[in-house]
């Protein structure tokens, strides 16, 4: 379906609302803040901390600017990153109808190498052990981190991970937003927050709902979140906050394009729903000294997933449920100068349910509750030195123990060094990460899955990686850097199904090495721009979702005051699809080609009172490129949105 209508109108309506805006700030002039540079670009160099480990951000801006409606689209441009999906809003599963893949890793299913996070505590399908993006609300989102490397000091049990970090008020007085926006394919976004500081209190709320009939029959979604943070400030040194966030969400598989040329008697997914929610619960308490900081945070999260398959292809309904619960303690001490010592302990405890329900006559079959706990400790130390003339050399070590009631015991160690001259900073890191098989492992030899497989899951060791990453940022100007990384994963002991009889062992093992260069700059005051480009490189060669060119790019302009221009573009590569499943030999044949992209979003600034706000339109795939993420899922033509936004 092509959006036709969407290019007539766009500059129509932007063009009828000019005189109104310009009318509303007319009643009450303001002069606007004089700022040095306008905006963030659309996306960010890599930032390297003291353990050499790096971590990319997307702000809450930077989300804003690329008119993200659900995870995958906050992360398109994000260098090292690929995304996958079938439709317009929300996302279809943990696997091809919406999935992120960093650097060439989580593409098994089940049970996944990368984990997601809120407030750094998991939040994913518990029971086959791999993210489900629409549990990851982009509107409960302050930022989102990414971490392409695993480094044992930052996060445990994955091989790389993304992180939701919540927002909150931390000045005093109250903010307020809300928004609304309609566009294409009968998309809908509303969305209000409000949050407030007064004394030791604060309190941040959230809702939000988006919906979308999608650009194809049966591609609908809609998504709903809800987001509540209460803190109080204790005393000087202490604060106590409390969490909750709620999701609901719906989306249906499109199937498969049928045409004249499909062979006879092709199953289709078509009209497929694959529903999820949770709630998740996070108590924490900060402490903060002059030479120690630190946080206990207790956690649960009570979700579902659920598979309804009877439309068209007569697969019994998946219905899942789990309960992931711990506490999480972290704390850094400073007992010298320059030198830093980092300690901290991850309680995990996994619950999960099965069902499945076929059509009638046959009997419904059923896993669980089985329950899987790990627990992992780990400590670190770094230390700067200064070496004169404005070089300073930061070396760092440190590991984690893993324990697992099931799985064995693991050492997951750390290394890197930093070295800064002037403004110019050099890394290097090595790490072993260390992935655990979850509840996916005994649900497949269950009733729900191949019984045949027996207890063979029970000798499972865990899944390690190597990631060695080395790179350097260097500043240009006053306003302008450019980032160079190399990095490689050797993983090993992957867990596989060898038949015959069916048994799981740890027997694969790959490679994903590769190189990203990123820029970003702002030449005048007016303007902002971000460019990257990666290359990356698997062995096997067929590893899907791992294209071996991504060019991403996008500026920031503001073109008058009160005007502002976000573009981001991005070039994939041909790359094989399709997850890779958990047998021995797996081979990923099928392809899909290169793509382009190119989308936008005008907005009008204005001040009215005390109040601020946008008028915007925002338009995707604007060159209307034919494109795919699966053989036979065509992606949307040209498409786009208005809205308005306003903030108090």
């Amino acid at each position: 379906m092509k959006s036709s209508l969407f290019r007539a109108l766009c500059p129509l309506f932007l063009a009828s609302l000019t005189p109104a805006v310009n009318t509303l700030a007319a009643d009450a002039p303001v002069r606007l803040p004089a700022v040095e540079v306008v905006e963030t670009p659309v996306a960010g160099l890599p930032a390297t901390d003291r353990y050499a480990s790096s971590l990319t951000s997307v702000s809450a801006e930077q989300l804003r600017d690329l008119n993200a409606l659900d995870f995958a689209s906050a992360l398109r441009r994000t260098p090292g990153l690929t995304i996958t999906r079938y439709n317009q809003v929300g996302s279809f599963g943990g696997g091809e109808g919406g999935a992120v893949f960093v650097r060439g890793l989580g593409v098994s299913r089940p049970g996944g190498e990368i984990k997601t996070t809120v407030d750094g505590v998991p939040k994913l399908n518990g029971v086959f052990n791999h993210p489900l993006l629409d549990l990851m609300s982009v509107d409960a989102a302050e930022r989102i981190d990414v971490r392409a490397r695993a480094t044992p000091l930052d996060v445990g049990n994955t091989f790389a991970a993304v992180n939701v970090v919540t927002p909150r008020v931390t000045q005093p007085g109250t903010v307020a937003r809300a928004q609304l926006a309609a566009g294409s394919f009968g998309t809908v976004v509303e969305r209000f927050d409000v949050g407030a500081k007064d004394g030791a209190f604060d309190y941040y709320l959230s809702q939000s709902y988006r919906r979308s009939d999608g650009h194809r029959p049966d591609s609908d979604g809609r998504m709903e979140n809800y987001f509540l943070r209460l803190g109080w400030t204790l005393t000087s040194h202490w604060d106590l906050s409390y969490t909750v966030n709620h999701t609901h969400n719906t989306a249906s598989d499109p199937g498969v394009v049928i045409t004249p040329q499909s062979p006879v008697g092709l199953m289709s997914t078509r009209g497929e729903i694959y529903q999820t929610a949770d709630w998740l619960h996070i108590a924490a308490l900060g402490y903060r000294y002059e030479n120690v900081e630190g946080a206990v945070r207790f956690y649960c999260n009570a979700g579902e997933g659920n598979w309804s398959r009877r439309a068209f292809s007569r697969n019994p309904d998946s219905r899942n449920d789990w309960r992931l619960y711990g506490v999480r303690w972290r704390e850094t001490l400073r007992p010298w100068t320059d030198g830093e010592i980092t300690l901290g302990a991850d309680l995990d405890y996994n619950r999960g349910t099965s069902r499945s329900v076929p059509l009638a006559p046959a009997t419904e079959r059923l896993f669980g509750p089985e329950t899987l706990r790990l627990f992992s400790p780990y400590a670190g130390l770094a230390h700067t030195v200064a070496l004169g003339d404005g070089l300073k050399l930061t070396p760092s070590a440190g590991a984690r123990f893993y324990d697992h009631q099931i799985f064995g015991r693991r050492w997951a160690p750390q290394t890197g060094l930093v070295l800064e001259t002037g403004r110019v900073q050099w890394h290097a890191g090595w790490s072993r990460a260390v992935n655990f098989p979850g509840l996916e492992v005994a649900a497949l030899s269950s009733p729900v899955g191949n019984p045949a497989l027996g207890q063979s899951w029970r000798a499972l060791k865990p899944e390690q990686i190597g990631q060695s990453e080395i790179g350097v940022r260097y500043p240009f100007g006053e306003k302008s850097a450019v980032a160079v990384t190399a990095f490689r994963n050797d993983a090993h002991d992957r867990y596989v199904i060898v038949p015959p009889p069916p048994r799981f062992f740890n027997i694969d093992s790959y490679r994903t090495e590769g190189i990203e260069l990123s820029v970003e700059t702002a030449p005048t005051a007016e303007l902002a721009l971000f460019a990257a480009a990666s290359a990356l490189r698997t062995t096997p060669d067929g590893l899907p979702y791992a294209p071996r060119r991504t060019v991403t790019g996008g500026i920031n302009w503001r073109l008058a005051p009160g005007w502002l221009l976000s573009v981001d573009a991005t070039y994939v590569s041909e790359m094989h699809v399709l997850s890779e499943a958990r047998s021995a030999g797996t081979t990923n044949p099928l392809t899909v080609g290169s793509h382009c992209l190119l989308n936008a979003r005008l907005a009008r600034r204005f001040v009215w009172g005390t109040h601020r706000g946008e008028v915007y339109v925002a338009g995707e795939n604007l060159t209307d490129r034919d494109y795919v993420y699966r053989p036979g899922y065509p992606m949307p033509g040209i498409n786009g949105m208005a809205g308005l936004r306003l903030e108090w």
